[in-house]
């Protein structure tokens, strides 16, 4: 995978804001401060996944686009003591739509809430309602990933979880 980066990705351009060389980049990373890298697609017709980091705060993104540059796949990770959590997994459809990017609004999300003592809180909103649900005594073991190296994000960026 072929990454660029930049100090964040712009949804309505669907552009990086503030490039940074692979050094600048690595400097935030090791500093915690943040930074976007972007993998671009197969086919070079546009960015495919992007991971947005600040350390510094605990934050780690890593979203998923679609053909149409819309995020369609978001796993939020927060860091706890010294390792990374999935706290927040959101899926978002566009029906038929062909909106581009940050345009677009979903016809439903479905988002997943995490604790570390195994609740899951679920949420779907769609057509203008919005169900929730929770449940107790999930595993989340799995929830569990190593803060990433510079540029060695294929663990986090594993869209099968």
């Amino acid at each position: 995978m072929i990454w660029t980066y930049c100090e964040q990705w712009n949804n309505l351009t669907e552009t990086p804001m503030n490039p940074l060389t692979p050094a600048q980049a690595e400097a935030r990373h090791t500093s915690g401060r943040l930074y976007t890298a972007v993998a671009s697609a197969a086919d070079h017709s546009g960015p495919a996944q992007r991971v947005e980091i600040r350390l510094e705060t605990g934050y780690v993104s890593v979203i998923f686009m679609d053909e149409y540059g819309r995020d369609t796949l978001d796993y939020t990770f927060n860091v706890i003591s010294g390792s990374l959590f999935l706290e927040t997994v959101a899926s978002h459809s566009y029906g038929n739509s062909q909106e581009r990017g940050g345009y677009a609004e979903a016809d439903r999300t479905e988002t997943y809430e995490f604790t570390t003592d195994g609740v899951m809180r679920r949420t779907i909103e769609a057509d203008g309602e919005e169900s929730k649900e929770s449940r107790h005594g999930i595993d989340v073991s799995s929830n569990w990933e190593k803060v990433p190296d510079f540029g060695a994000y294929s663990s986090l960026t594993r869209r099968e979880r």
